[in-house]
């Protein structure tokens, strides 16, 4: 065996691949980030707003604000079956609610409690 028979061909060993995606995308056809659907912690915050606008509908029947932990079950129920399918939504709807008992739970504590006063 000689030496030129083990050397390795230097013409391949600094070949590019071709990229996958070569072609021109400038109609916007196939643009993959027009393909994507929101990610998973957009959908959530979009839950969370959600319930918030759902909220303000609250403004309508100002009494309600009182009872917000059980008012909010009116809309709330029908969301989360609307919305079923898309999970990042019905944990966004979720963590709203959450926070709107909890928040209601520590006013109605203050309140009871003598700290807080109308």
């Amino acid at each position: 065996m000689s030496d030129d028979d083990n050397k390795v061909p230097q013409d391949n060993l600094h070949q590019e691949e071709p990229a996958l995606n070569t072609f021109d995308n400038s109609d916007g056809f196939n643009s993959p980030s027009q393909n994507k659907p929101p990610s998973h912690a957009k959908q959530v915050w979009l839950g969370i707003g959600l319930l918030t606008l759902l909220h303000l509908l609250l403004f309508a029947v100002p009494v309600a604000f009182f009872f917000i932990s059980v008012a909010q079950l009116v809309y709330l129920i029908p969301a989360l079956i609307l919305f079923r399918k898309n999970k990042g939504l019905v944990q966004g709807l979720l963590i709203g609610a959450g926070i709107t008992f909890l928040l209601n739970a520590a006013c109605f504590g203050l309140l009871l409690g003598g700290n807080l006063r109308l």
